[in-house]
């Protein structure tokens, strides 16, 4: 069963090889863990654009690798929705459940997660959350269910400032995506473009889009305008 995705937002592309920096390992071991059902639930944490999303989306790619069912849903699209669209996912092997701290205020739906994570744990199912708050920190009105996700493993993602971190990603998604860029590009977008993994990703995608042609050899013009693509996503990071 291939990824149903309920939340509105493009399908992601990522996976979990993709995160080899030394700042995400933690988080990459503790995804092995839960691959071993050695946990059933695990908390992530961190600012916007730090990544989370595209984590969520690789653990469940590989949750699908080895044929486990496996989804991702945004809390921040689901509001609106009927309540019991939460209980189509009791069902999965993995659920993961992206933006968690917007249920805040929302009494209906904590009590909704709060009985998914019971279903989930009597069925053997697993539960992975994000927020841009610690489980601490996390503003809910219904105690129990606080209570829940501070007993999840819970850890905070890389926030990009760790060059290394930023060097294995670029380099791990150009060599899974089969993508060939100029040297002093990757060096300048390694050292100079955005810090935050998203924007990061992001911006290989708009030089992908930009070098459809010969990666290789670039005139100086080309060159210029590839380095201004770069600023101009470290500067709206």
């Amino acid at each position: 069963m291939r990824q149903i995705s309920l939340n509105i937002e493009p399908h992601l592309d990522a996976q979990i090889s993709d995160f080899e920096g030394p700042g995400w390992k933690p988080v990459i071991d503790t995804a092995r863990q839960m691959h071993l059902g050695l946990l059933n639930r695990f908390y992530l944490y961190g600012e916007a654009g730090t990544g989370k999303s595209h984590v969520l989306t690789a653990i469940c790619e590989s949750y699908l690798d080895m044929q486990r069912s496996a989804i991702k849903v945004s809390l921040l699209d689901l509001l609106d929705a009927p309540i019991d669209a939460i209980t189509s996912l009791e069902n999965y092997d993995l659920v993961a459940l992206d933006d968690i701290e917007t249920i805040s205020g929302v009494i209906h739906w904590q009590r909704a997660i709060f009985h998914l994570i019971n279903s989930s744990g009597e069925g053997g199912g697993q539960l992975i959350f994000s927020s841009r708050v610690s489980p601490a920190e996390l503003k809910f009105e219904l105690p129990d269910l606080q209570s829940r996700l501070t007993q999840a493993v819970s850890l905070k993602v890389p926030d990009g400032s760790n060059l290394a971190d930023r060097k294995a990603l670029v380099e791990a998604v150009l060599k899974r995506r089969g993508l060939i860029f100029d040297a002093q590009i990757i060096d300048y977008l390694i050292h100079h473009g955005p810090h935050k993994s998203a924007a990061l990703l992001k911006t290989i995608e708009q030089l992908d889009a930009l070098l459809h042609g010969d990666r290789r050899k670039l005139a100086n013009s080309t060159r210029r305008q590839i380095y201004a693509l770069i600023d101009e996503y470290n500067k709206t990071s």
